[in-house]
């Protein structure tokens, strides 16, 4: 998809690339895919949206890293250092599963980028996309909060409205898990529980997550593209061995 203004910021979807291979337009270093395409990937698409990409080392984690831009250079501000530069047009990877750059006075701030192929990639904008995040949301990460740490630390630091675009993932009329999963998991966040279209127990990702920010005061848009039932992005459902997709927020 090409880019697109969103919220004041703007926002791009890679994904698969044609070809035979599962692997086609990856830009995952962790799924087994030759580094150097990878970064010739990761490098192509910064030199695309003009600017280096923030990538993310993620673990299915909670962790919400904030981020400044200091004499040009990207600073994690909760371990007090500068992220590494792994290669041209790359910043990180920041352990972390989401991460939030204050972007305000720096014109060419780099983007934030996370990785996907099933879970929820959502990204957060407020002052006028001057203030930016990008958050990998799989179930363990949503269920743990990820989403409401995000709001949290952008509202630290602005006041004013936040808006949250979350990105395409599995549905869910096709997130089969087992009953019990369902079951527990529906105690921890009410809603979240549905039915395949095979009559299965599920679970739907997109739409709990957007009534939970819909109920932190966050204006939530979502792109209803189904990972598994879309064969222009990358699913791990459909196959282990596939790639990642990236959702990019580029700072205003």
């Amino acid at each position: 998809m090409a880019d697109k203004i969103w919220a004041g910021a703007r926002v791009h979807l890679t994904e698969v690339d044609p070809g035979t291979g599962a692997l086609c337009g990856n830009v995952g270093l962790h799924v087994g895919d030759d580094p150097s395409l990878v970064r010739e990937r990761r490098r192509a698409l910064a030199a695309a949206l003009g600017r280096d990409v923030v990538w993310m080392d993620q673990t299915h984690s909670t962790r919400v890293e904030l981020l400044q831009v200091r004499g040009g250079v990207p600073w994690s501000v909760d371990s007090e250092h500068a992220l590494d530069r792994p290669a041209a047009g790359e910043w990180g990877p920041v352990d972390a599963d989401g991460i939030v750059i204050d972007a305000r006075g720096c014109s060419d701030a780099p983007a934030l980028a996370v990785q996907t192929a099933d879970c929820l990639p959502v990204v957060f904008s407020a002052a006028s996309g001057q203030v930016v995040a990008a958050v990998h949301a799989g179930r363990r990460g949503l269920l743990g909060g990820i989403l409401a740490r995000a709001a949290q630390r952008i509202r630290a630091l602005v006041d004013g409205p936040l808006d949250a675009l979350i990105g395409p993932a599995i549905c869910g009329r096709c997130y089969e898990v087992p009953a019990d999963m369902a079951a527990a998991s529906e105690g921890l966040m009410p809603g979240i529980r549905g039915r395949t279209s095979w009559g299965t127990p599920a679970l739907d990702l997109p739409h709990a997550a957007a009534t939970s920010l819909t109920d932190l005061g966050v204006r939530v848009d979502i792109d209803e593209r189904c990972t598994l039932e879309d064969s222009g992005l990358f699913s791990y459902r459909a196959d282990p061995s596939c790639g990642r997709q990236a959702l990019v927020i580029i700072p205003a």
